[in-house]
């Protein structure tokens, strides 16, 4: 839509800089303050989708922690969060911002040298 290739370039610099370290920590970073109100803002969101996004991002952190407690391995919860967080995203998401996040989670994963993506356009 509106100047949407610049946005994703914006988006790229501050995605390589906000998630470097583990494929997972990005998961915890999204619950934090400066990077919620970030991301929140290049999607565009409403205050009711903020609101929900930010439960979800919370729900995502739980839903590793249960997942290790059940004897899943690391990787395996991440995983799982990362799928929790599209699946929900889609739903509450328009089209457009859907994709945005979907990008913003590949370049996310990608920076950290994973050659898996987790979502399809």
């Amino acid at each position: 839509m509106k100047k949407l290739l610049v946005l994703v370039l914006a988006v790229l610099g501050f995605s390589t800089a906000t998630f470097a370290g583990s494929p997972s920590s990005f998961i915890y970073k999204l619950n934090e303050g400066k990077t919620f109100s970030r991301v929140s803002s290049f999607l565009s969101a409403d205050p009711e989708q903020r609101e929900t996004l930010q439960f979800i991002f919370g729900e995502a952190e739980k839903r590793i922690e249960k997942e290790i407690a059940k004897g899943a391995s690391y990787d395996e919860a991440v995983n799982k969060a990362i799928y929790f967080n599209l699946a929900n995203a889609r739903v509450i998401l328009s089209k457009d911002q859907y994709h945005k996040f979907v990008c913003l989670i590949n370049l996310s994963i990608n920076n950290e040298n994973s050659s898996e993506l987790y979502a399809e356009k």
